[in-house]
């Protein structure tokens, strides 16, 4: 498999790039920068190096819903939705953020849930949803509808694999704290898994 794997940080990665390589693979490793702008600075090199391979973007995120402890979701769409939108405070020009279908996943992702990835410019610390939106089937991340369209346009395959570490509202950074390394162990287990089924 030509396996591309990008992460906004590298400590995001490590842990599945030492499994991948453990499994005989040799991933390619692209790191974005934290936050929806570095990943924008950063999307079309990276897009131009994953021309035509399997691409599996891998992080964290915030669940507008209920949140005990971290388990792995999938996307389905990624929307561009900042906190002031969401609240009734601004709005984004019609027709200049456009949704993002994620066609383009591989068989592996197929066992997590599906969610609505939702993108903006900050961490938000406040969970409300306009009324189009269902809080259990809707995700915050901050980097990847930044770098979604460039990269999934060149790609053999795009697929996401995001960890859920905190509940969007005021304690979202306390919990993230808590969880980003569990998150990052998780998704190398949820993978080593994987293609370890697909061996057999």
């Amino acid at each position: 498999m030509n396996l591309s794997i990008i992460a906004a940080a590298k400590f995001e990665v490590e842990a599945l790039k030492n499994v991948l390589e453990q499994l005989g693979f040799t991933p390619e490793v692209h790191v974005l920068g934290i936050g929806a702008l570095n990943a924008a600075k950063n999307a079309r090199p990276i897009a131009e190096a994953c021309r035509g391979k399997n691409v599996v973007f891998v992080g964290t995120c915030g669940s507008f819903n209920h949140f005990s402890k971290p388990y792995l979701v999938t996307g389905k769409e990624v929307h561009w939705l900042p906190t002031s939108d969401r609240m009734g405070f601004s709005y984004t020009i019609k027709d200049t953020a456009p949704s993002i279908p994620l066609k383009k996943r591989c068989d592996l992702v197929q066992g997590l849930a599906e969610k609505i990835i939702l993108c903006g410019p900050s961490i938000s610390t406040i969970g409300t949803l306009p009324e189009q939106y269902a809080a259990d089937q809707c995700v915050e991340n901050l980097e990847l509808y930044s770098c979604a369209a460039e990269i999934s346009a060149k790609a053999a395959e795009f697929s996401v694999v995001l960890c859920v570490t905190n509940t969007v509202g005021p304690d979202s950074h306390s919990q993230w704290k808590q969880h980003f390394l569990s998150a990052a162990t998780e998704t190398a287990e949820y993978f080593k898994n994987a293609l370890s089924m697909r061996k057999k």
